[in-house]
């Protein structure tokens, strides 16, 4: 990880993403630290694997005759959108807690969420005072189901897509390889 000092381009870009994504309130502290992450070749390359699979899975889908249109970003470039992952709070100075993730153990099956705005990220993480950390990530969302319901369901429901979206500006997503965290504030 390399630190931003204060005035950097980037720092500045992802603070006002922050913050403008925070909600109808303005964000009530400050941020302390960011920091640009770098990611392995690996994981990066896993990363722009996926995102080329799900381009040619939505250009094969094309090909076969269903909606151009709800293919477009697919084909494009995935459906890659930057997203929020709130870590949660640190107790005692020691490690963050983890933020949300779902867990579907009898179906042998995880999801990571994502939030749209920071604001949402840090609700799900409990919220509340004290210091926290959130990850700002690429995610390749693929074909997104609108689909609400129960999360027990989720997993059967997913068949023919990549992520769920739910009306708090939730995504989530089934496979870890589609997350690509770039910054940590």
């Amino acid at each position: 990880i390399i630190e931003l000092p204060e005035g950097h381009p980037s720092r500045n870009v992802v603070e006002i993403i922050f913050h403008t994504s925070w909600g109808p309130k303005p964000f009530p502290g400050r941020v302390e630290l960011i920091f640009k992450l770098q990611n392995a070749p690996r994981t990066v390359s896993r990363f722009e694997e996926f995102r080329e699979a799900m381009k040619g899975r939505a250009a094969a889908g094309l090909a076969e005759g269903n909606d151009g249109e709800e293919n477009a970003r697919c084909i494009a470039d995935g459906n890659e959108v930057m997203r929020f992952h709130c870590l949660g709070p640190a107790g005692d100075g020691g490690p963050y807690d983890a933020g949300c993730a779902w867990s579907f153990p009898e179906k042998k099956g995880a999801a990571i969420c994502t939030f749209s705005g920071s604001g949402g990220a840090h609700e799900t993480a409990g919220g509340g005072r004290g210091r926290r950390a959130m990850l700002v990530c690429r995610v390749v969302a693929g074909r997104v189901s609108k689909q609400l319901g129960f999360l027990d369901s989720l997993l059967d429901k997913r068949v023919g897509f990549d992520s769920v979206s739910r009306d708090n500006g939730e995504l989530l997503v089934f496979d870890s390889r589609a997350v690509l965290p770039c910054f940590l504030i």
